[in-house]
């Protein structure tokens, strides 16, 4: 037993590794699968990184892939934002219907290219001259139609035309001009205050008239004829009239020097087509009115109504549409719109206008407008907003349409109308002959010196320079101011009367309806507003004129020589008590010489304060029709001017 013990001792000994095996074989197969499985994991973790570094590589790859195609997207959109600037600034460019696209790049891997196109802005009266100009730069794969990068840039620009009397900045030139031309003989037209273009009697006019400014006459005219007075009596009033109201600067003789002051009847220099007959050339004698004759004819350019009828601002720009008017017009205000920016307001027929019509814009009727109402103003839209501040850069240099363009006008007796800007008649302008009248209410008169400023279209501020008790004042426009002013040419002392809607008596201010900006004092006086005056304020064009006389100067014959006789007492009165003589016009001025009479002319005599007035006060740019712009062609002398110019405001870009 004890031999058998060492034995196995002895044998475990011997095969002691062989036994610890035998002994662990029970942990061996797990151990050896945390082994493959770690093993595995391994051999899984290389695989992911290893297809995630490819996968990373790819999607680099792709994203340097798209970064390219967006560079290159981006770099079209720009290519194409500078092709449409440039193009803007040529002659090549069509308007804001101008769009077209144009390769950029293109390789195996796909095409590049970019599209222009124009847009008006328009969304406020400021913002019809801008435009949109859009780049946008595509790239699309040539695997893939579908796949795509896309940039998109945006510039907005506004208009900037040279206009006539501009200040001339490097780079600019006094020879460009965007301005459109007028058709025929327009410009030299609107030199005159008065054009009557044919008519073998062009012009017919009594007392109570006044125009200050030259006049061009086709043929012969008829002055002071209504009045059924003798050739003595005529002959003397008119001789009164012109030693009273013309005077001559020192040294000065020439009757094209002489100062005419209102309410002399012309208050210019006349020019005839036709050689004055020798009733003509004696009365402008006896009224020291200068006159000559032209062998060149001036006519009138035709009216096309369609130009009127919907329109541009300028050529290539968005298209408006005048707005509509009925048969009549009552109590309305119009004003420009960004849809109708220059306020053009068309009457296909006849238009009657009555009480209470403003107009900011131009009035266009094919047929007759007949001016019946009071408190009707009407003028241009001058380049301002409501508050009177420009939206324009020199706004006083940009042009005007005419206020009103019409095939006939016609004025009713007891209007009280007021146009500001040019008037086109292609047939006649008539009426008007309405006598002295003022409204049932505090008669007052005051007087000083004052300064004035436009402000919201037709309104102007007019500051009073001396304190004046306002209180007896109404807005209604039952009183009026009368400014002093010279006019071009000759004009002499003269003015204007604007009606007062407004005033405040601690600022010493007036509000009026009508434009004016008088920097340095000048006179004024406020009386009550005549009910029956028409008034207009820029130049009047027509082929005839037959303006109508004041009732209350129609006299019997019998009643003129005693006006004559009466007067020549007077100053035979007058001579034995030492005094000077009395002229007879302003005799008859004075109500106390017609006692017994009926009470119009014991309240006014017989006065030539005029109820008509013509007279162009202020120079402005005139186009005929819009539009008004059109790019300017520089040919070969000045390529680098040809085209618009326009000027950046802002740039937008995105993918």
């Amino acid at each position: 037993m004890r031999t058998h013990h060492k034995l196995l001792k002895a044998c475990l000994r011997q095969h002691g590794s062989v036994h610890q095996h035998c002994h662990d074989r029970s942990k061996c197969a797990p151990r050896s699968g945390v082994s493959l499985i770690l093993v595995m994991f391994a051999l899984s973790m290389s695989l992911v990184l290893t297809y995630s570094f490819i996968q990373t590589q790819s999607v680099q790859t792709q994203i340097s892939a798209n970064g390219s195609r967006r560079d290159l997207a981006r770099n079209a959109a720009r290519a194409g934002i500078s092709d449409a600037l440039n193009r803007l600034n040529s002659l090549d460019w069509q308007g804001v219907s101008d769009q077209y696209e144009r390769p950029f790049q293109a390789d195996a891997d796909g095409d590049c290219s970019y599209a222009v196109s124009f847009a008006a802005v328009g969304n406020s009266l400021s913002s019809v001259l801008e435009l949109n100009v859009s780049s946008r730069g595509t790239w699309t794969s040539a695997a893939d139609s579908n796949m795509k990068s896309e940039h998109e840039i945006t510039a907005r620009v506004r208009l900037v035309p040279r206009l006539q009397g501009r200040t001339i900045l490097p780079g600019d030139s006094a020879v460009a001009s965007d301005q459109i031309n007028n058709d025929g003989d327009f410009d030299r037209v609107t030199d005159y205050v008065l054009f009557a273009e044919q008519g073998y009697t062009s012009l017919n006019f009594d007392p109570a008239t006044r125009f200050d400014g030259n006049i061009w006459i086709y043929d012969q005219y008829n002055m002071f004829n209504d009045p059924a007075w003798g050739s003595t009596v005529r002959d003397t009033y008119l001789q009164d009239v012109g030693n009273r109201f013309v005077a001559f600067p020192e040294g000065a003789t020439s009757l094209s020097d002489a100062r005419i002051s209102t309410p002399h009847p012309i208050a210019g220099n006349i020019t005839f087509y036709n050689y004055p007959n020798y009733a003509v050339r004696d009365d402008l004698s006896d009224l020291k009115v200068s006159w000559a004759t032209t062998a060149e004819r001036l006519t009138i350019p035709s009216t096309d109504y369609a130009a009127f009828s919907s329109y541009r601002l300028y050529e290539g720009g968005p298209l408006y549409q005048a707005e509509r008017l009925g048969s009549t017009l009552y109590n309305r205000t119009l004003k420009p719109t960004a849809d109708n920016p220059l306020g053009i307001y068309y009457r296909s027929g006849n238009l009657s206008v009555y009480d209470r019509v403003t107009i900011q814009g131009t009035l266009v009727c094919t047929g007759k407008i007949y001016f019946y109402g009071k408190q009707i103003h009407l003028t241009a839209f001058n380049w301002k907003d409501d508050s009177g501040d420009a939206i324009v850069t020199d706004s006083q240099l940009w042009p005007q349409l005419p206020s009103v363009v019409a095939q006939n006008i016609e004025f009713g007796r007891e209007t009280q109308t007021t146009i500001e800007g040019a008037t086109v008649s292609q047939g006649s302008v008539k009426g008007g002959g309405g006598s002295l009248s003022y409204p049932s209410t505090l008669n007052i008169s005051l007087s000083g010196t004052a300064t004035a400023a436009p402000q919201g279209q037709p309104y102007s501020t007019i500051q009073l320079q001396e304190y004046k008790i306002l209180s007896s004042l109404t807005s209604n426009g039952d009183y009026a101011i009368w400014l002093e002013t010279t006019g071009t040419g000759n004009t002499g002392t003269t003015g204007s009367w604007y009606p007062i809607v407004g005033f405040d008596h601690g600022q010493q201010q007036l509000t009026v309806r009508g434009e004016i900006e008088q920097s340095t004092p000048t006179s004024y006086r406020i009386e009550r507003h005549k009910r029956n005056l028409i008034q207009i304020r820029g130049p009047v064009c027509a082929e005839t004129f037959d303006f109508n006389r004041i009732n209350e100067w129609v006299l019997y014959s019998s009643l003129w020589n005693d006006r004559l006789s009466n007067w020549n007492y007077t100053n035979y009165l007058r001579r034995i008590l030492g005094m000077s003589d009395i002229g007879f016009s302003e005799w008859l001025e004075y109500p106390g010489n017609f006692a017994g009479w009926d009470s119009y002319y014991q309240t006014y005599g017989i006065s030539l304060e005029p109820t008509l007035q013509i007279q162009n006060l202020v120079a402005r740019e005139y186009r005929w029709e819009p539009p008004l712009f059109q790019p300017y062609d520089g040919g070969d002398a000045n390529p680098e001017l040809a085209g618009y110019r326009w000027s950046l405001i802002d740039w937008n870009e995105t993918n």
